[in-house]
């Protein structure tokens, strides 16, 4: 649907420790103001220091910015505005019966979505692929659903998007406006196709920073899925990655946390894995300013490090891991924790970021809701949906890994430690307790 005038619908707030707008149970809450909620802040499970407060526009609604699944908490106000769209269905439903026989303070909207059936199939390939190549600021929704539909015909054309940008990879770095490689390779990602590996290799395999220009922060968030859906359970391009000094170092530790997820997968043994990853701490691998150590030390404990825990007292004494990244305690926690536990986590958490919803992956974007946070990271080729493995332990689901502050692009969590949150008040209007949200639900990415 179109919406030329995009009005401003309301406010939500942004955790930023939990990296999720908040929730009222599994309903997106968008507020009247930010003054009111700032006042529901107040009850809320983090100190309001915690939160960054959104505008809300119907367009960010439509693109389920909160990836609540069209379905939105809308305080009066809100709610009154965004009845005032014309062209969209839906329901409204008060969230809780009215006091002293008032009216609701808070509704509850679900935003019918169209099924794959009612997938506009007027498409061409042309079309869909002409429509990925020109960013234009434009989430293509209809036109990923065509893509996929036409899954057969359209992936050779994706490969060669890939491969025209390998040819001239300086052509597509310095021009902004270029994006099709973007939906390339995350739709061949969702697709797990295996003919567009060694490409995806290649490409992530340049020197320097140019993965970078090309895919931004897809080579720290999405790249560790992609690699593993599509080598087809052939980890040898991967293990290559790795090694290759030439490569941005990111773009290693990437393909390091494939090769833990493909240990999930069953392509290989954790015992090999975790022994491959014991030669990398010779300080020879890559600068020695460089963080690579670090964070392939967290990947190494999510896998548990039993096999190769003196190597890590070693590098430690080497100077290679700093405790800043992450302290040898969590190495000792991990072994206490014990390995099926580790693996246990470990694919819940390769589920988290899986591509399998390619909307989930890419709709919430900040380069496609400029309007949410101006200090948002940007996408499109210059945000990907978050870590996957985390670049952080799963040993406590209360633990947060802080890198240090002066990891590529600010993309990592900061040093600064999570503030306590405030204490309950003692009592509160009876109005207030009835809106209580439940706690923000921790899903993937929800930037």
């Amino acid at each position: 649907m179109e919406n030329k005038d995009n009005p401003i619908i309301g406010y939500s707030a942004f955790i930023l420790f939990e990296e999720c707008y908040e929730y009222n149970e599994n309903a997106c809450y968008i507020a009247d103001s930010p003054e009111s909620l700032r006042e529901l802040l107040e009850e809320a499970s983090f100190n309001i220091m915690e939160y960054r407060i959104d505008i809300i526009k119907l367009n960010d609604i439509l693109d389920d910015y909160g990836c609540s699944f069209g379905e939105f908490a809308m305080e009066p106000e809100a709610l009154k505005r965004f009845k005032h769209v014309e062209g969209l269905t839906y329901t409204v439903e008060p969230y809780d019966n009215p006091f002293n026989d008032g009216e609701p303070d808070l509704f509850v909207v679900n935003i019918d979505k169209k099924n794959d059936s009612e997938v506009d199939k007027e498409y061409t390939i042309t079309e869909i692929l002409e429509s990925f190549r020109i960013f234009d600021g434009v989430y293509k929704r209809e036109q990923i659903d065509a893509a996929v539909n036409f899954k057969e015909e359209i992936t050779p054309h994706l490969i060669k998007i890939l491969e025209t940008v390998l040819a001239d990879p300086e052509k597509y770095a310095s021009d902004e406006n270029l994006n099709d490689n973007t939906y390339a390779v995350m739709l061949l990602g969702h697709f797990k196709e295996f003919a567009s590996h060694k490409v995806i290799f290649d490409l992530f395999s340049l020197p320097d920073d140019l993965p970078d220009k090309l895919f931004g922060d897809i080579t720290t968030s999405n790249l560790p899925v992609i690699l593993l859906n599509t080598c087809g359970g052939s980890i040898e391009l991967i293990k290559s990655l790795i090694l290759n000094k030439e490569a941005d170092d990111f773009c290693r530790i990437s393909a390091c946390e494939a090769l833990a997820y493909a240990v999930v997968e069953g392509y290989v043994s954790r015992e090999d894995v975790v022994t491959f990853f014991g030669t990398l701490f010779t300080g020879q691998e890559t600068d020695e300013v460089s963080d690579f150590w670090g964070l392939l030390s967290i990947i190494v404990c999510n896998l548990y490090p039993e096999e190769i825990i003196e190597v890590i007292k070693q590098a430690y004494d080497d100077d290679l891991i700093m405790p800043g990244m992450i302290p040898f305690s969590e190495f000792e926690d991990a072994l206490k924790l014990g390995k099926n536990k580790c693996l246990e986590r470990l694919k819940i958490d390769l589920e988290q970021h899986s591509l399998d919803d390619i909307h989930d992956s890419m709709s919430w974007w900040a380069c496609f809701n400029p309007n949410i946070g101006s200090d948002s990271p940007q996408p499109a080729a210059e945000q990907g949906t978050g870590l996957g493995l985390g670049f952080k332990p799963l040993l406590e689901e209360s633990k947060i890994f802080s890198s240090s502050t002066d990891l590529k692009d600010n993309f990592y969590p900061s040093d600064k430690e999570q503030t306590s949150s405030k204490s309950q008040k003692n009592k509160k209007k009876a109005k207030k307790k009835k809106r209580k949200q439940a706690k923000a639900s921790k899903k993937k990415n929800r930037r």
